[in-house]
């Protein structure tokens, strides 16, 4: 492996296999790992044991600008101390990995069979997993959250890696592709 992807829970691991371009997760592994202090103690082994960069992606569990940054770099912090040279990057998801879901209505409108209520799409600013879960129990398409993802087509994974997070992610595992391709 030439980096790692270190998440929550496993359907932030599947989402993620899904949406980022399959050329930038050739080599990287894609693990979850629980609650964030699981996260931030497998990120640590890994680049000690390992030495081989990790980004973590984490629910910011907020929409507070500055609790958004203070979590990202307290995060970054625990694992940079030993991580010496290896590449470590934080990316938190504001508020959680769900909200990319609400970026572009119109895919989950499609996929759950139907026009989405506004009180929940404003919920979904704050409490996208809770606004998810409410449109699933809603649909008589889709009642899981792992089957949004196995439905998605390439048009709608194409949506969803616009977001600001997937763009995060993958940018830097680009970056660290460039620099073991320049090592090498």
């Amino acid at each position: 492996m030439i980096t790692y992807i270190i998440c929550e829970g496993s359907f932030d691991a599947q989402l993620l296999k899904t949406v980022l371009p399959a050329n930038l997760l050739t080599d990287v592994g894609v693990v979850a790992a629980g609650r964030v202090s699981g996260v931030e103690s497998l990120a640590r082994s890994l680049v000690v044991r390992r030495r081989v960069p990790v980004v973590i992606v984490v629910d910011a569990d907020s929409v507070v600008p500055e609790l958004v940054e203070l979590r990202r770099k307290d995060i970054q912090e625990i694992v940079e101390i030993v991580s010496i040279n290896t590449p470590v990057k934080v990316v938190p998801a504001v508020p959680e990995i769900e909200i990319i879901f609400f970026q572009d209505v119109t895919v989950l409108s499609r996929l759950l069979g139907y026009i989405l209520p506004k009180d929940i799409l404003d919920m979904a600013i704050y409490q996208p997993r809770k606004a998810l879960e409410q449109l699933l129990s809603q649909s008589e398409i889709i009642h899981d959250r792992s089957e949004i993802i196995d439905r998605l087509t390439n048009e709608d994974i194409e949506i969803l890696r616009s977001s600001s997070v997937m763009q995060e992610i993958a940018h830097f595992l680009q970056s660290v592709r460039e620099t073991a391709n320049a090592v090498l």
